[in-house]
């Protein structure tokens, strides 16, 4: 289980939120407006009303022990630019900042922000995949129940072919292709052993991926 703070209740922060904490991972939310905190409160691990510009109140609710916080005020970036300093001063392991461009994303990484996300390149659902597991490289939502999800080999399949693991009756998942060399196979040989560094492109429903990820 990992821990994450999220600043900033907007549709993605919200979204994002919820997705983590459904995945079983503590979840903090921190936003200036009650009603966003109450409109989420039960959903949640932790629900906080503060303005994170406010380093004393971050500071006070132990920030730098979670794990990442992800800032999603990206509409007002002098806002982003503040929670961003406060919590690099903070001693912060990661930040993951919501920006709005290309040029906020330049300025925020130079304060720095670990990682910046467009909106419009990410959905909330995909960078939960990928922030959880350390493993996942990419994840697509195919529908309410079902995604592709692109993925290093599990450790202990290495050394194993996907006949022999009996993949789709007992993970209910279907490999559908297989990178390995920087190369695409979707034509590979079930009967072959993977390799430490293949990256299985698998999909199925979400539950089942959410099972995979966790695979050491």
């Amino acid at each position: 289980m990992k821990s994450f703070a999220i600043i900033g209740l907007g549709l993605f922060g919200t979204q994002l939120a919820k997705d983590l904490y459904k995945e079983g991972h503590n979840v903090l939310v921190i936003d200036n407006e009650e009603e966003h905190i109450e409109s989420i409160a039960d959903q949640v691990s932790k629900a906080v009303c503060f303005d994170a510009k406010n380093r004393a109140s971050l500071a006070g609710i132990g920030i730098n022990k979670y794990d990442c916080v992800i800032v999603c005020t990206s509409k007002d970036l002098a806002t982003s630019v503040i929670i961003t300093m406060n919590l690099r001063a903070l001693e912060t392991p990661e930040i993951i900042c919501k920006v709005q461009n290309e040029t906020d994303e330049e300025v925020l990484k130079a304060l720095g922000a670990s990682m910046c996300i467009i909106p419009e390149h990410v959905a909330a659902s995909k960078l939960s995949r990928k922030l959880i597991s350390d493993n996942v490289i990419d994840f697509t939502q195919l529908s309410e129940h079902h995604g592709i999800m692109e993925i290093a080999v599990p450790g202990a399949w290495i050394g194993k072919s996907i006949l022999a693991l009996n993949v789709r009756p007992n993970y209910g998942l279907n490999i559908i292709a297989i990178r390995r060399n920087n190369t695409l196979q979707s034509d590979f040989d079930p009967s072959l052993p993977l390799r430490e560094n293949d990256v299985l492109i698998v999909i199925g429903n979400n539950k089942n991926l959410s099972k995979m990820q966790k695979m050491k």
